[in-house]
């Protein structure tokens, strides 16, 4: 069984950056044919580390199974992996090989009575924003710093009880100074609210610099 130590976004994007295609050599498939998703870590069983994952909307979930063990990571964590599918068996099950796998912001909805110009949130360049069951899931660019810092989906209190609930991307640098531009996922559970009956649009608030004209974004129960 093969051990597999979690890595950061940037150092993933390093190994991928530095293969080249040469047509005189064969070019593994780890490099070649692959799928990025972000999945749920479910834990080690005996024969290795099992993830869900879950398409577009409300498709039903599917079971990844793979030969590796990880570290470094929280059951129930939300991770990127990079894998690709060992055959071409269809069900709520599926074989794979993993060539990859790196640790994201994964956190669940939280709240907060605090006026919304009240709440730091630093700009972020959006890539893209999408629902698979009760997770919202980010891909952006943030700024890049050397220490740690917050970034979490806040809703507004005093709208939970409203048919539209407002969300915030909370994005603290803590006093930090950004520099380059680098990759970030970031996967919150909305689960606890998606499933209240007076809820019918998760509306979600971006401090965003590629589409700035856009102020928000509505996920529709």
């Amino acid at each position: 069984m093969r051990h597999l130590r979690l890595l950061p976004i940037l150092v993933l994007t390093a190994l991928l950056a530095v293969t080249s295609c040469d047509k005189q050599e064969d070019i593994d498939r780890a490099y070649t044919d692959y799928r990025y998703d972000i999945v749920t870590y479910l834990g080690d069983n005996d024969t290795g580390a099992t993830f869900e994952y879950l398409g577009h909307g409300d498709s039903a979930a599917v079971k990844l199974l793979s030969q590796v063990t990880v570290s470094d990571v929280k059951v129930n964590h939300r991770v990127l992996l990079r894998y690709d599918f060992a055959d071409k068996a269809t069900g709520s099950e599926r074989n794979i090989n993993v060539y990859g796998c790196s640790g994201i912001f994964s956190d669940s909805l939280r709240q907060t009575t605090a006026p919304a110009d009240s709440l730091p949130r630093h700009e972020v360049k959006l890539r893209s924003l999408w629902r698979t069951g009760e997770f919202i899931n980010l891909h952006c660019q943030v700024e890049y710093t050397s220490k740690a810092r917050t970034l979490m989906l806040v809703a507004d209190a005093g709208t939970l009880d409203h048919d539209t609930v407002e969300c915030y991307l909370v994005h603290d640098l803590r006093g930090e100074r950004g520099t380059f531009w680098r990759d970030c996922y970031a996967s919150f559970n909305v689960g606890a609210l998606w499933h209240r009956n007076t809820f019918l649009c998760l509306r979600v608030h971006l401090n965003d610099v590629t589409y700035p004209e856009t102020d928000y974004y509505d996920f529709i129960k």
